[in-house]
């Protein structure tokens, strides 16, 4: 997001803007609450690029703040059926994580990575958060690894897909489990 000032000069210094930034905005309401609540996403000086909003009742987790969407990297409406199992699993390697820039002690600050009492969708955020920012993935790559398409049973010889595209998934299936169930989700990554 850009939010430009009351000078509005044409120079090119940039003096006469921020850089960009994510601001996130969470609320127990509902979505025609939202400019209630939010009087400055309706000031003409507040530029953006995008916006996410997402209006749900919570189905499987008690309502709460720190679980209002979006989080922060992603929106995902839906249930993720493997959440225990992929919660597990990341717990279970977080001991074999390694580095060659930081020592083990710089590295068990991170952890846990996926906090406790999340949703699914709160945890899901937690470990793109992790790919992205610790794990150096592009969201893209972060996504494919979490959330692949069904790609076992296509062949890139019959040009069903790419053979680049499969090799990707194939490696991501043996490191790293899929984050499966019905939903639709929408990530942004912006890198500060």
């Amino acid at each position: 997001m850009k939010r430009y000032n009351n000078n509005n000069n044409n120079n090119n210094n940039n003096n006469n803007e921020t850089k960009g930034f994510k601001l996130l905005n969470d609320g127990l309401f509902t979505t025609k609450q939202l400019w209630n609540y939010y009087a400055d996403l309706s000031n003409p000086k507040f530029l953006t690029h995008f916006a996410i909003v997402h209006n749900r009742f919570s189905t499987n987790t008690f309502p709460s703040w720190c679980r209002a969407h979006p989080q922060r990297m992603m929106a995902h409406n839906g249930e993720i059926n493997t959440l225990r199992g992929n919660v597990n699993y990341c717990r279970a390697r977080q001991s074999l994580m390694f580095s060659r820039f930081y020592t083990k002690a710089q590295i068990s600050k991170l952890f846990p990575i996926i906090e406790q009492g999340m949703s699914d969708s709160g945890s899901f955020d937690n470990m793109m958060e992790f790919l992205c920012q610790a794990g150096d993935y592009s969201l893209p790559e972060a996504v494919m690894m979490m959330i692949p398409e069904a790609w076992h049973n296509l062949d890139p010889e019959k040009g069903e897909i790419s053979r680049e595209k499969w090799n990707y998934f194939k490696w991501a299936a043996n490191s790293f489990e899929p984050w499966d169930g019905p939903g639709k989700s929408i990530s942004i990554f912006i890198n500060l």
